[in-house]
Formats: structure tokens, C-alpha cells, sequence
């Protein structure tokens, strides 16, 4: 995760690929975004700051592969990439070891390194604390910051987006702090245009990340915040940063339903028991019953995400075993209910939980995610898993590769399909592997050889190559 490997051109022939790329995926590729950029002039920046570089993976006629990568070309790459070193202060990241050298906030530290979506013409390359950035669909060049004609200009935007495929909508999610947290969710047409809008405010600060819709609500957990008053002006002074200024705020959860395309208040249905959630798999209507599958942490701690131990130490990934595991829950809303029942869905510590792209807010077959051969934690992921949502007694499927390579996040392709990324470090190469869905435990069908690249966050498959 800590290289910086630059653009990349690169074709791999059939004949190098071990097995057979399936030919229902070629004419496709696969899209994926993360930090490839941390060691900045022998500073070590958390993966939240890292400068996004998004990769497409190119499956084409022949069995062959394609791969192109970019550096998303924000204002902070090029500040840092002309000057050698950090320039810009990050949600977990200080310039400088010393205090004055951090001093004033300046604009958010946008690298639009956490996902990526195809809309309207465009890839959509996301971030937490701003507008994502627009990419040209084919070279990947950075065409610029995507406010969708003004609507998400100097908007908190939340890295992931939702696509109702039976509308053709493209959801996002605007988050503004303050006494109160303004949730504002927006729906954009297949040219791009503003459709609708939805907006409520909730009372204290709340943390989200990801979200789910159904037909008629939109989901998200409460996640509330406590701001630690002396951290936070130890970080107005220079001296630390937001993310060590931030903690969980112990209590009950709780789960927002917020009426989708009609009126209707804010509902708050009160959970089973703790719970904080940053990626969901996804929700339905059953009925005027809600389903939700999320992956819950009963605890979650700021700042050691993926083994980061400060500017001055390697990242350890070891260190996430160290907190308690999140697991794979359906979370149930019966009609006008204010108390929500769930059950566990799997064994297995689950995170990066994802279905079938067309499936956002509809029932599904199964969910795929990453774990741990270890069912006492979640990552770091050596591991992919099959969950059946259809049966929810079976025992999920569960693929497991080598010893000391990690596994990324799974990727629905038509003709279910699996796709996921993995990374060995120590032999200094990653491989894309193409999995069939219904056959999870047998293997890849398809490993294509690549060299070692920046551990992804997120991605999707795309039908056109």
C-alpha cells in the first residue's frame, strides 16, 4: 500500500493467465480505487489521506487482459507530487512532525481515493469530505471535480453511492456537522440531472460511510459521535489530528429509515444492542417489513485503521486483530415497529459486504464478502465467503488463499461471477482472480498475473471494456 507505482500500460496474454477467463466477462472490466500513495517525501500518510489511483482491468476477446492506471489528478496530488513531500493536512495525516508546521486546516484534503462508479458518461472517483471526481471512462484522466451542476458543490459527499437500477438512479449521500447532523440524500438521472431531493437532520454528530435504499426508504445506523474537546484543540493547534479528535458514543443502536420519493417523518427504530456500521450489504422491502444486512462492530476505534501506527512506522496489519471482529447481521424493521429484531448470518467476521450489482434494494440470493479463515477476526482478509440469504442455516462457502497474501473486496460480474484482487507482498506480485459464484470454495477458475499493486478500497465491475 505505501508504493507509488506510477501509470500503468499493461497487457497480459491469455496464455499467461492460469485457466481460462470466462467469455461472459470479456467485452467487461473490472474498475477499483484506493490509496496508492502514502510514503510522501519519507512520511507515511494514513490510507484515508492516500492519493487515489484507480485501475481498470480490461478482460478482452481473446482471453487476454488489459490493465490501465491512473493517479486521480487532484489539486492535492499535484501540490505533493511537484513538491516532494506532504503539502496538505489530511483527516489522519499532520504535514509535519512539529506543531507549527500543521497550523491553519485549509480547504479538505480531497484524493478521491475510495471508490469508483460508473455514471452519466463518466467514472465517478469518491471521497468522504467533498464532490467526487469526474474521470474520462476510457484513458482515465481526471476530468475534474463532479458537483452534477452545482448540486454537490462544497457538499461532504459520502464515498460510496447507491444505483437503483429498476429507476436508473443514481443515489448520493451529503453530510454537514454541526450541532445537528443535515443528511441530504440525492437522486441523479441516467444524463446526470438532478432528480430529487431528501433532507433531514438528526440530532448530535453522527459517522456514516456507507448507506443502503430500498423502493421506499433510505438506511443508514446512527453511529453516533463524542468529539474529544482536548484532542480536538490539540488538533486546531497543530498537535494531532481529526481522526484521533473522534470516538464511538456508547449506547443502544440505533437505525434511520428516511422516506424515499414520498413525505413522511424520520423514523428511529432502537437495535438489539450496540452497534456501529460502516459497510452494508444491502436492504429490502418484504412487504412493510425492512430487511437490512450489515456488517456491525459492537466497539469501533479511530485511527489504527489498516495497521497505521503513526507517520513514522510502517503500517502493521496485525493491528486491526487487536479490536473486537464486526459480523454479518439481518437487521428486521416490522411496520410503524420502533425496535428492529436481527440474526447473525454467518460464522465468519464479515466486512466488504456486497450482492449482485443490480440488486441494490431488492431481495437476493446471496452476499459475498471478505474474512478471515480465523472466525475470531476480521481482517486483516486472507478469505472470501459466500453467505446464502435464502438459507440462512446452510453454511456459507468459504475460499481461503495462500499463507500471507490478503484478499480484496469481492465484485458481482454478470453471469455471477466473482472477482477479487489479492496481494502478496513478500513475492511481490498480485493476481486478479475470477471465482464462480455458486462454486466460491472450488477456487479461482482464472488467476491473472500482475505485479504488486496499492491494496484497493473499492470497486465494480463495468459491462463495457
Amino acid at each position: 500500500m505505501t508504493a507509488h507505482p506510477g501509470a500503468l500500460e499493461l497487457h497480459v496474454e491469455a496464455s499467461r493467465i492460469e485457466g481460462v477467463i470466462p467469455p461472459a466477462l470479456r467485452g467487461g472490466r473490472v474498475l477499483s480505487n484506493g490509496p496508492g500513495w502514502l510514503d510522501i517525501g519519507g512520511r507515511l500518510a494514513h490510507p484515508f489521506d492516500g492519493h487515489g489511483y484507480v485501475r481498470s482491468f480490461e478482460f478482452q476477446a481473446d482471453g487476454s487482459l488489459k490493465l490501465r492506471a491512473r493517479f486521480v489528478d487532484t489539486p492535492v496530488y499535484r501540490d505533493e507530487l511537484a513538491a516532494g513531500r506532504l503539502v496538505h493536512r489530511g483527516l489522519g495525516t499532520n504535514v509535519g512532525s512539529h506543531f507549527w508546521q500543521n497550523l491553519g486546516v485549509g480547504a479538505p484534503r480531497n484524493v478521491a481515493n475510495t471508490t469508483i462508479v460508473p455514471w452519466a458518461g463518466r467514472l465517478l472517483a469518491g471521497w468522504e469530505g467533498g464532490a467526487p471526481y469526474a474521470l474520462d471512462p476510457e484513458t482515465l484522466a481526471t476530468r475534474g471535480e463532479e458537483t452534477f451542476g452545482g448540486a454537490l458543490a462544497k457538499q461532504a459527499t459520502l464515498a460510496h453511492f447507491k444505483i437503483d437500477s429498476a429507476q436508473q438512479r443514481l443515489v448520493s449521500c451529503s453530510i454537514a456537522m454541526g450541532p445537528q447532523t443535515k443528511i441530504t440524500f440525492r437522486e441523479f438521472d441516467a444524463q446526470g440531472a438532478l432528480a430529487t431531493t431528501k433532507e433531514v437532520a438528526l440530532p448530535g454528530q453522527h459517522f456514516a460511510h456507507d448507506f443502503v435504499i430500498t423502493p421506499r426508504w433510505y438506511v443508514l445506523a446512527s453511529n453516533p459521535l463524542r468529539m474529544k474537546f482536548g484532542e480536538l484543540a490539540l488538533t486546531l493547534l497543530g498537535a494531532s489530528t481529526l481522526l484521533n479528535s473522534i470516538a464511538t458514543k456508547e449506547g443502544p443502536g440505533e437505525l434511520y429509515l428516511i422516506p424515499r420519493d414520498r413525505p413522511g417523518p424520520l423514523r428511529t427504530v432502537t437495535l438489539p444492542g450496540p452497534a456501529f456500521v460502516v459497510h452494508y450489504g444491502n436492504a429490502f422491502d418484504e412487504g412493510q417489513t425492512v430487511h437490512v444486512d450489515a456488517s456491525l462492530f459492537e466497539h469501533f476505534e479511530f485511527g489504527v485503521e489498516f495497521g497505521y501506527r503513526g507517520p513514522d512506522a510502517p503500517l502493521d496489519p496485525s493491528l486491526p486483530d487487536t479490536r473486537a471482529p464486526q459480523r454479518l447481521y439481518r437487521i428486521s424493521v416490522g411496520p410503524n415497529a420502533s425496535e428492529a429484531s436481527w440474526k447473525q448470518l454467518a460464522r465468519h467476521a464479515i466486512d466488504f459486504p456486497r450482492v449482485h450489482p443490480e440488486h441494490d434494494g431488492l431481495d437476493t440470493p446471496a452476499l459475498f464478502g471478505t474474512t478471515r479463515a480465523d472466525t475470531a477476526h476480521s481482517d486483516p482478509f486472507d478469505s472470501l465467503i459466500r453467505v446464502d440469504l435464502k438459507d440462512p442455516e446452510r453454511p456459507s462457502e468459504v475460499w481461503t488463499a495462500k499463507e500471507n497474501v490478503l484478499v480484496g473486496e469481492p465484485l458481482l460480474a454478470p453471469e455471477e461471477f466473482v472477482l477479487a484482487v489479492t496481494s502478496a507482498g513478500l513475492e511481490g506480485r498480485s493476481n486478479l482472480c475470477v471465482f464462480k459464484a455458486a462454486e466460491l470454495s472450488k477456487g479461482p477458475v482464472a488467476s491473472v498475473p500482475l505485479p504488486l499493486l496499492p491494496y484497493a478500497f473499492h470497486g465494480t465491475w463495468s459491462a463495457r471494456g
